[in-house]
């Protein structure tokens, strides 16, 4: 039987141990690692098996799975990593205030991963069969390059449903934007600002880039998904010089393009280096295709039946951000779907509703038994 305050307790818990992931960090570079000693604890104590990955130097996903042969495959994932503390009165508190959990990563990703795990343990002690052959897995890295999902994919042949655990107010999001990051590098002499002539500005070798890239985004912004709206790229850092009467030798930009569903991150980043050509460095930081499930799939609408009895709105909808799901949905449907809202995520007032994280073991429990 589910106890809605073990959710409560494992996300405190969770919140209370930093995992940055993002730029700038104040967690080493094993970043997860407090987290996940204490995900493993958790399953020691109920007497749970489960296994790790590594997928980057030093930073494991975990896996858990109770098999059901013959019943339908389910993947459950949510994210150990969180973005930055900076900016946050006390980042790791986990107070517990008014109904709600403050902290970092208490709505993205710490509560919905307690509530995952500690329904799934609540399965396990249950003794009875579930309905589905499940495998639970918390990833690392998903806040930068999503790497722990990227080894995910790798172990797992295929699944019939993968519901990622994100902050969605418990609407499930069948669609979300993909992305293609990078990094820009002009390189130039430094020379005294007096003397323009003797140095080669690296910030005037980077605007006609910068310019060409605005032209192609206008470009991309043509295609249109009747969901998801528009293709976007937006130029989101420019960094150059050390001093005013110095010519900088050196300016960086970045990049994010945000691509629909049928988008192949692999021809915008070859047509991106193509526009660049040889004035300047182009150094991909993230990529990943955008998701677009048909809601036609017989778990889809089990999890629907759930929400409506709940009393909850079982109708989906979409995304601009971009989840764990998109390294994954080549290999099976994707479903974003968990408690908080995103509107809380990333914020310097971060936290989740207990509310939120009690109707998500709840249903969470009835979907993975049959209830």
């Amino acid at each position: 039987m589910l106890n809605c305050q073990d959710i409560v307790s494992l996300t405190r818990e969770l919140v209370a141990i930093p995992s940055e992931s993002s730029d700038p960090v104040a967690t080493p570079a094993a970043a997860e690692a407090g987290v996940l000693a204490a995900l493993t604890a958790a399953c020691d104590r109920a007497g749970l098996a489960w296994q790790t990955q590594e997928a980057l130097p030093g930073r494991h996903n975990l896996v858990i799975r109770l098999p059901n042969p013959g019943k339908p495959r389910v993947v459950i994932l949510a994210h150990q990593d969180t973005v930055s503390g900076r900016g946050m009165t006390a980042p790791f508190s986990g107070e517990l205030r008014d109904g709600k959990i403050y902290g970092r990563g208490s709505c993205d990703d710490k509560g919905p991963l307690a509530a995952a795990l500690a329904t799934v343990i609540a399965a396990y002690q249950s003794g009875r069969p579930l309905a589905c052959d499940l495998v639970f897995a918390a990833t690392v890295d998903e806040e930068c390059t999503m790497a722990g999902a990227v080894r995910l994919a790798k172990e797992l042949t295929g699944w019939d449903l993968c519901l990622g655990l994100e902050p969605t107010g418990l609407r499930m999001i069948h669609a979300h934007k993909g992305a293609y990051r990078f990094r820009l590098t002009s390189r130039g002499v430094a020379a005294h600002s007096s003397e323009p002539a003797n140095g080669k500005n690296a910030i005037h070798l980077m605007l006609p880039v910068l310019d060409d890239l605005r032209r192609y985004g206008r470009e991309l912004a043509v295609a249109h998904d009747p969901e998801l709206g528009n293709a976007t790229l937006a130029i989101t850092q420019l960094t150059a010089g050390s001093s005013p009467n110095i010519i900088p030798d050196l300016c960086t930009a970045g990049v994010d393009i945000r691509l629909l569903p049928d988008m192949e991150p692999n021809a915008i980043a070859a047509a991106v280096r193509a526009l660049v050509g040889g004035r300047a460095e182009v150094e991909e930081v993230y990529q990943g295709r955008g998701i677009h499930t048909d809601l036609a799939n017989p778990l889809i609408r089990r999890l629907q039946e759930i929400l409506v009895d709940e009393g909850h709105d079982p109708a989906s909808t979409t995304a601009a951000f971009a989840t764990d799901c998109a390294k994954l949905a080549h290999k099976g449907p994707c479903i974003v779907w968990g408690p908080g809202h995103i509107a809380q995520a990333h914020k310097p007032e971060e936290y989740i509703e207990i509310s939120q994280l009690e109707a998500a073991g709840r249903m969470l429990c009835r979907f993975l038994t049959g209830d």
